[in-house]
């Protein structure tokens, strides 16, 4: 997954954090320069501080008829419960599965409403995807999401000052854990290696149930999670892995 940022502080990099993150394990990105203090203000999250063995995972570009059913079948399997950021056109064409999210005490929240390419999109079309697929969700579930997560991890002023506005907290996830997994010739033992090889307490694993390849995301899920329990692990929704959070 790449991240983008605002068009006119593209120019805009952190060159000893860039390298420092490629020679950890990172993945390319073009960081935003005013990321660290909306995460230290709690405009976004990240990961938490936590001594408690404990993290949250996040599935975006659903509901897939296919490969979210799949999906919510291993998780119940386990007794897990997840965040699920949906896309609003999907949600549409599927409203049964955000109901069935709902029953398992999953969390759904906002993903766009058709993942399309926030930089260089004007103001307004930013805040029709943000409240058309807020309203859906509120339709089918009688919830209001509380985090957005942007299309490629896009930031901007504007783009947090409209999340602000109908408060929203951009859902956002730990570099390292990002697996790649929408990516086609991923295998579910891969997807659940990268996982675990760089796994620590409060971490948000980003996933993906509504792409190509979500039925390896699915079985990486049936690898996952009895590793992760053997570790003593548990596994939580974004908003409660907010209540683990360690308070100086």
């Amino acid at each position: 997954m790449f991240i983008v940022m605002e068009r006119r502080t593209a120019g805009v990099l952190f060159f000893g954090i860039f390298f420092l993150g490629i020679g950890l394990g990172f993945y390319n990105f073009a960081l935003h320069p005013n990321m660290f203090n909306w995460e230290k203000e709690g405009i976004l999250i990240r990961e938490v501080r936590t001594d408690q063995k404990v993290i949250a995972l996040t599935f975006d570009d659903g509901p897939d008829p296919v490969n979210t059913k799949a999906l919510l079948e291993v998780l119940e399997k386990y007794k897990i419960q997840a965040t699920f950021f949906v896309l609003g056109k999907r949600a549409e064409k599927h409203p049964e599965l955000l109901k069935k999210m709902v029953e398992a005490g999953h969390e759904i929240a906002n993903h766009s409403y058709s993942h399309a390419d926030f930089n260089g999109k004007s103001d307004e079309f930013i805040l029709e995807e943000i409240k058309k697929t807020n309203a859906i969700i509120k339709s089918v579930t009688g919830q209001n999401p509380v985090f957005f997560r942007p299309p490629g991890g896009y930031l901007s002023h504007a783009m947090i000052d409209l999340a602000q506005e109908h408060n929203l907290t951009i859902g956002y996830w730990t570099w390292q854990q990002d697996s790649k997994d929408w990516r086609d010739g991923m295998t579910g033992e891969r997807i659940a290696k990268h996982i675990l090889n760089h796994l620590y307490p409060g971490q948000i694993v980003v996933l993906h149930d509504g792409a190509s390849n979500g039925m390896e995301t699915a079985k990486a899920m049936d690898i996952l999670i009895p590793q992760l329990k053997k570790n003593g692990y548990k596994c939580v929704t974004l908003s409660h892995l907010l209540n683990h959070e360690n308070h100086e």
